[in-house]
């Protein structure tokens, strides 16, 4: 697949849209974290998937599940898609080239992907995603490995209660304290030192 983001202009491009680091890069996952994500949604679901890039998991999604909005930015890589898939886009999977941080949450949706480790914006999408009644995020974008399942309206601790692991919907991890085990629990909260200003002790 042609790198859009050496095509001339893809810098004021990304810029405009406020894609910082790696974010406008696009680059397919391995199989294992696609099946990951198509295990976890059913025929009852309707799938928000954020930075589709090439289409290739909202089309397997749209097999499986009532509707797939397929939300990426770079019109270049959508296009390109598009062009392939031709006449047989299914009529399941809406595809839409915008930016998802400013595309409305469509009615609906119960489940939210995205499949970005180098994502900057991670607190604006859970905000955005939990306002509009979305119930789970799949994601690698928080701990930038692997992929985890976010339970977007379940209540948060407050971070003055954490002692050991924590993972803040603002998308920063870390440990508070010095007692937390490889394998203890994470504790979910609403906001850390990350993005609040607070200070804390880190191991």
């Amino acid at each position: 697949m042609r790198r859009c983001q050496f095509v001339e202009g893809f810098d004021d491009f990304a810029a405009r849209h406020d894609l910082t680091d790696w974010e406008g890069w696009f680059s397919p996952y391995d199989e294992e974290t696609y099946s990951a994500v198509l295990e976890l949604v059913t025929g009852d679901d309707v799938v928000l998937d954020l930075g589709a890039g090439d289409l290739r998991l909202a089309l397997r999604l749209a097999q499986r599940v009532q509707r797939v909005y397929a939300v990426e930015v770079n019109p270049l890589v959508v296009g390109s898609a598009l062009e392939v898939i031709g006449m047989r886009l299914p009529r399941n999977l809406h595809v839409v080239c915008a930016n998802g941080l400013d595309y409305p949450i469509p009615p609906g949706v119960t489940v939210a992907v995205l499949l970005m480790r180098h994502c900057q914006h991670l607190g604006t999408y859970f905000d955005r995603l939990q306002a509009a009644g979305c119930q789970r995020l799949l994601t690698n974008a928080r701990w930038k490995s692997g992929m985890e399942v976010i339970d977007l309206q379940a209540e948060r601790v407050s971070f003055d209660r954490v002692r050991g692991w924590y993972a803040c919907r603002c998308g920063a991890v870390g440990c508070a304290g010095s007692d937390a085990g490889a394998t203890d629990p994470v504790i979910e909260v609403a906001s850390c030192p990350a993005c609040s200003g607070q200070k804390h002790l880190v191991t």
